[in-house]
C-alpha cells in the first residue's frame, strides 16, 4: 500500500490534527494543528514545527481548499 502524497489523498474523515506536511515555501516538516477560513477567501493553517511544542505558526492561503494540495511527509 502506498502512502498518500497530498492532503487530498487521505481517506475521507481523516483528522488532520498532527498530520505531517511539507511547508510549501521552506520545505520544512510541519504538523497540522487547526485551520481557518472565511467566505471572503482569507484562510490558513496553524501548524507546529515539532510535535512536542505548543508554539504554533500560521501558513496563509488564498483559500482553505488550497490546503488540499499540501504534500504529506512520511515519518519513521
Amino acid at each position: 500500500m502506498t502512502m498518500p502524497r497530498k492532503i487530498k489523498d487521505l481517506p475521507p474523515g481523516t483528522s488532520l490534527v498532527g498530520v505531517a506536511f511539507g511547508h510549501p515555501q521552506t520545505g520544512e516538516t510541519c504538523y497540522w494543528r487547526s485551520q481557518w477560513g472565511s467566505e471572503h477567501g482569507e484562510a490558513g493553517v496553524w501548524y507546529n514545527k515539532n510535535r512536542e511544542s505548543d508554539q504554533i505558526f500560521p501558513l496563509f492561503l488564498d483559500k482553505l481548499i488550497d490546503a488540499l494540495e499540501l504534500e504529506l511527509v512520511a515519518e519513521d
